[in-house]
């Protein structure tokens, strides 16, 4: 008995894009035979899904996707370098193996056969796939999009604007680094003057958050100049492998600022200022009975009574004059499953965005510059007495 490995998924893959295999045995002939897939996690051998599938008529072969178990056991990572200049996104990633046997019938009795095969070959702390929370659409999607969405294979996952982000003293950024071949060895940040902070990066992990904003900035003591600052990834040898530049800058705005963090299609958070008029509202959700009053009553007594009263806080927020590269960007934000305001460069609240609808600006269709409104609401209602 003997099973082949046809296909197998890039070692480096997002887990909410479909993840196949294509497997053969020279063994499908026996009674009631079945493939059977184990999907196991790395670290502890622990066993994710026991997937079972029959052989398919005059076939000897079987393709499978195994996409929706690898989703199941990734989440996101967003204020783990809180207090830290870099931190392992050990819940945006699943390092795991799968095994391959044969079930068929042995004399009338099901008979499970040991490992056949592996991918990898031989699983260890060290060699196993990787599957993060990358989400590729259909236009830009191919078997090996998620190490390629970078030059070189590595950097950034946060947008490449052209225009340099705002960013005010007082606030948090998270600036999310992947990297497959574990080259970098410091971060850097440059603006009048220089800081350089060793980095040493957990083993066996290949995505990490940045603190890049307030804190590091207070750590660091930086001398800002020109109202921009740079914070670079290099290797050991002084090579720059990623670059972001910030502009820092007080709020300008009659307004207060409005600062959002959404997870983005690969798995790291982008960061927008909303800095025109914002209103804020609530909805009121109100459940009412009526009581028996005694003939005898009195003008006072109360014959209805709200016993259940919800409140929704919603806020309905206006950005600046934005190109249409941010306009392109703020479509994740619209789509985005993971939204967070920030109150504080240490305190966030989770949102929602509740649009319906959203128009990609284009300057050349209305000749005309144009902003972006959204309306956000908490993810948590509050509630009144019920007396």
């Amino acid at each position: 008995m003997a099973i082949t490995k046809v296909t197998v998924p890039d070692d480096f893959i997002g887990a909410f894009n479909q993840v196949v295999y294509k497997i053969s045995s020279n063994n499908t002939a026996q009674p009631n035979f079945n493939f059977i897939v184990d999907i196991k996690e790395t670290t502890t051998s622990t066993l994710l899904a026991r997937l079972k599938y029959p052989k398919q008529p005059a076939v000897t072969d079987l393709t499978f996707d195994i996409g929706d178990v690898l989703k199941n056991s990734v989440s996101y990572d967003f204020l783990n370098a809180q207090a830290a200049y870099v931190a392992a996104n050990t819940n945006s990633r699943l390092k795991y193996y799968v095994e391959f046997r044969e079930l068929y019938d042995v004399a009338t009795v099901p008979t499970l056969s040991g490992v056949l095969a592996s991918d990898p070959a031989t699983p260890s702390a060290s060699s196993y796939k990787f599957a993060s929370n990358a989400i590729f659409d259909f236009e830009d999607f191919t078997p090996t999009s998620y190490v390629n969405c970078n030059v070189s294979g590595f950097g950034f996952l946060n947008a490449n604007l052209s225009a340099f982000e705002n960013i005010e003293s007082s606030q948090n950024k998270i600036l999310t680094f992947f990297d497959p071949n574990r080259i970098a060895a410091k971060i850097v940040l440059l603006s009048g003057s220089t800081f350089s902070q060793s980095i040493t990066l957990p083993a066996k992990e290949h995505l990490f958050n940045i603190n890049a904003g307030k804190w590091i900035l207070d750590t660091s003591a930086l001398t800002l100049a020109m109202g921009t600052y740079v914070v670079q990834v290099q290797t050991s040898a002084n090579v720059i492998i990623a670059s972001k530049t910030f502009t820092y800058t007080p709020q300008c705005s009659n307004y207060s600022t409005v600062r959002l963090h959404w997870l983005n299609k690969l798995g790291a958070f982008e960061s927008f200022n909303f800095i025109m008029n914002s209103r804020k509202n609530e909805e009121i959700e109100r459940k009412q009975f009526k009581a028996a009053l005694p003939i005898s009553y009195l003008k006072s007594d109360r014959l209805k009574t709200n016993f259940n009263t919800t409140i929704n806080d919603k806020i309905s927020i206006n950005s600046d004059w934005i190109s249409e590269e941010q306009s392109i960007l703020l479509e994740q934000l619209a789509t985005s499953p993971v939204i967070y305001l920030e109150r504080s460069s240490t305190n966030f609240v989770a949102v929602n965005i509740t649009n319906q609808n959203y128009e990609i600006k284009k300057y050349l269709d209305d000749r005309k510059l144009f902003n972006l409104s959204f309306d956000i609401e908490y993810t948590y209602s509050r509630y009144r007495q019920s007396l």
